[in-house]
């Protein structure tokens, strides 16, 4: 008799494994809610309003959440969260427009720097390439070209109302390297060398990922978890 064994994970594969999963859960049972709400609306089962004053921040409140869950605490999230729930507030009359107005955008800014705080301080130590695990770019443009023959074994990219050019091209990629890519109203380009292969993982929002490399068998694999919400993430 042949037994078949599932390969062993890590621990850090096996949580993103577990939290992947969740997420999909939900992702699921949001569906689910929505098919059985409007099935009982229709059908007269209950009169509940179909509508309320800012139902539409639920697309970007729920997406954020689960996002949360998946990808952990990070400044695109969290963003997206606030400003949702604060939309959401205002709608409903429990804070008015003018005082929505002046704490939405330092409020982000408190959130980014909380964001970028506990990482700093609670996160995991991570290898990626030249020592550093993250480039970012916020209400601003950056530029990021690694040079030399040293592995490149993953790292994050966000970009917040920005543009972010990440140029591989110069580096030895490692096969399995993971890239979490985040572009909320902004942009992200991901320049990779020959004899690459990419796969994408999608997670969009008004916003689109593409890849223009051309796989052939026996190359090694770059991931690209691509989170794009009114932004874009371009793979060269």
């Amino acid at each position: 008799m042949l037994f078949f064994r599932m390969p062993k994970m890590k621990s850090q594969e096996r949580g993103f494994f577990m939290r992947e999963k969740l997420a999909n859960v939900l992702w699921g049972l949001v569906w689910i809610a929505i098919g059985v709400f409007v099935f009982g609306k229709v059908m007269g089962f209950w009169e509940v309003p179909m509508l309320f004053p800012g139902w539409w921040t639920l697309f970007i409140i729920v997406p954020s959440g689960i996002a949360m869950i998946k990808n952990g605490i990070r400044p695109v999230n969290s963003i997206f969260m606030l400003c949702g729930v604060l939309i959401l507030l205002e709608q409903n009359g429990l804070i008015d427009k003018g005082t929505l107005g002046k704490v939405m955008l330092p409020a982000i800014f408190f959130v980014i720097g909380v964001c970028i705080l506990f990482r700093s301080l609670f996160a995991g130590t991570k290898r990626h390439y030249n020592g550093t695990s993250s480039y970012s770019a916020t209400f601003a443009g950056n530029v990021v070209t690694p040079t030399g023959i040293e592995r490149f074994d993953g790292c994050e990219v966000d970009a917040v109302f920005g543009g972010l050019d990440l140029d591989l091209r110069d580096t030895v990629i490692e096969d399995g390297a993971v890239i979490e890519a985040s572009a909320i109203f902004g942009g992200i380009d991901i320049k990779v060398p020959q004899g690459v292969n990419v796969k994408v993982k999608r997670t969009e929002l008004f916003g689109g990922a593409k890849s223009d490399v051309r796989n052939q068998d026996g190359n090694p694999v770059l991931y690209v978890n691509a989170l794009c919400m009114f932004g874009g993430v371009d793979i060269k």
